[in-house]
């Protein structure tokens, strides 16, 4: 049964302070003039975030972080190799989101059919696992989305709920908190006492709040059998276009909410080393080059054709969804103001 509290805004530091003692806490918070999702050190802070518009980073790092140290590994004297894993020792067990926006809640729940699966699939990441289920998602949705936003035609909506435990909606002095998990309703229970019941009004003001949300979105891109389109498209001429402005410097990938390319490599030394896993691009030169030294994708043509093949075609092909939530990042950040909603456009299009 769904559950739906009201917290007053001036109550949630003392919450929280309360709640940092078994959680770490992450929110968005301000940097250089812009917000990115950081632990809340000092619960005495007053909470800035709520009219932030989104993070240029998306809030992925968290579970699946930049780079990590899977293991480390060292020989003694006698030339004996011992390992040592990865405990994450440096972080409280549990882990809120808080204030992640419906389209980042949603690119989670599409990174976790790619790093847990289904229950019986073979491959899982223990790594990204063990955060993902100690980890409560609290949703904040959208009061004024951007107008590179284009979430609705993508299936999403700026209050939608996939992917997140809990959705928030800020109706002016309070915080109106909905259920939509199990885990959502659990931390609803345990932090009952700083909660109060949902009148009709606060009801009623949500709702015409995230109905005018929904008109503010007024950037369309037509998705409808974009994937078929696609299959029979991989020598079309189109590709020899759109690449060319790209520079290759990857930043729609390391930015985009869904890109889950990574590297793994090997620091050492005499006789010590670590085994590390980062973030990785398909835009990069390096991302397919053989150790023969032969690269199948040599040049930025190949490279930009795989990034969008792979989210509009092979994702749905494996995934059965196109991995891209419409956030509008890599619009808002391309130093060449390449735009994907021209490009699905144009694929659209094609005979």
């Amino acid at each position: 049964m769904i559950e739906e509290k009201i917290i007053k805004k001036n109550r949630l530091n003392a919450m929280l302070q309360e709640l940092s003692k078994e959680y770490s806490i992450y929110i968005p918070a301000g940097e250089n003039g812009d917000f990115r999702f950081c632990e809340l050190r000092d619960t005495n802070d007053e909470l800035v975030f709520w009219d932030y518009r989104n993070t240029r980073i998306s809030p992925k790092e968290i579970l699946f972080p930049h780079s990590e140290i899977l293991y480390e590994f060292s020989r003694d004297e006698s030339h004996q190799f011992s390992i040592s894993q990865n405990n994450d020792d440096q972080r409280k067990m549990k882990n809120v989101i808080l204030g992640i926006r419906p389209c980042d809640a949603r690119a989670i729940g599409f990174l976790d059919r790619v790093f847990i699966g289904e229950p019986n699939e073979r491959f899982v990441d223990p790594y990204y696992l063990k955060r993902r289920i100690h980890t409560i998602i609290i949703s904040l949705a959208c009061n004024r989305p951007q107008i590179s936003c284009f979430c609705t035609s993508l299936n999403g909506r700026p209050d939608g709920e996939e992917g997140a435990d809990i959705i928030a909606f800020d109706i002016g002095e309070e915080i109106l908190l909905k259920t939509v998990t199990e885990k959502g309703k659990e931390f609803i229970k345990e932090s009952s006492k700083w909660l109060g019941n949902v009148k009709k009004s606060d009801i009623d003001k949500k709702n015409k709040i995230f109905k005018e949300s929904a008109k503010r979105i007024n950037s369309r891109v037509s998705v409808e059998k974009v994937k078929e389109k696609l299959d029979d498209s991989f020598e079309a001429d189109f590709w020899n276009e759109i690449h060319r402005k790209c520079l290759g410097c990857g930043i729609c990938t390391f930015l985009c909410s869904t890109c889950h390319c990574f590297d793994i490599t090997d620091e050492t030394s005499a006789d010590r080393g670590k085994r590390i896993k980062c973030w990785d691009s398909c835009m990069y030169p390096l991302f397919t080059l053989h150790a023969s030294g032969h690269n199948p994708r040599p040049n930025y043509k190949e490279r930009m054709r795989q990034r969008i093949m792979h989210k509009f075609n092979y994702c749905p092909e494996n995934f059965k969804e196109l991995f891209c939530v419409g956030c509008g990042r890599c619009i808002r950040n391309c130093p060449v103001n390449l735009d994907i909603r021209e490009v699905i456009n144009q694929v659209s299009q094609l005979k």
